[in-house]
């Protein structure tokens, strides 16, 4: 399934993104809108994702992720 900046703010909590970036909840409901997050959120993002136990890929964020080297490949 693929991971979305909405289903991440409903998974992690709205509230409790804004409380850590330090925003209210329009700007994080702006970001879902747009399908991804301030950058500068990324950091207190990850960390409010692994205390919920998801993932946080940087794609959300505007920042590439590391390449997956396809099996085989050198």
């Amino acid at each position: 399934m693929e991971n979305t900046a909405e289903k991440f703010a409903d998974t992690v909590g709205r509230k409790k993104i804004a409380d850590a970036v330090g925003v209210g909840l329009t700007a994080v409901s702006n970001c879902v809108v747009r399908g991804r997050f301030s950058s500068a959120w990324h950091e207190a993002c990850r960390q409010l994702a692994t205390s919920a136990g998801v993932d946080c890929p940087p794609e959300l964020f505007g920042q590439k992720g590391i390449p997956q080297t396809p099996e085989g490949a050198e």
